[in-house]
């Protein structure tokens, strides 16, 4: 997986959850859109910072939230890691 692989898995998973709340339960999920709105902002801001300055520190942060969060598997947060980590290492 590349790292822009790796941005459009975690901005799928953030999308697929915003479309589900956008539905049926806005009314009843404010706080969860609430929190999407944030994932969006800080994937905004570490996607900006990834293409200005190379800089993956807010990418990783963003897949340990969301992981942490249950918005990725295990699977996919291991996979964007490893993606992440090897570019930080130069390969």
């Amino acid at each position: 997986m590349t790292v822009p692989e790796a941005i459009e898995l975690m901005l799928r998973r953030i999308n697929t959850r915003k479309q589900f709340v956008g539905g049926t339960f806005a009314g009843w999920a404010g706080g969860t859109t609430g929190n999407i709105l944030m994932y969006q902002r800080d994937a905004n801001q570490a996607i900006a910072l990834w293409r200005e300055k190379h800089d993956m520190q807010g990418l990783v942060q963003l897949a340990s939230t969301l992981q942490a969060y249950g918005k990725l598997t295990d699977e996919d947060y291991e996979k964007i890691m490893e993606a992440l980590v090897t570019q930080i290492n130069g390969g």
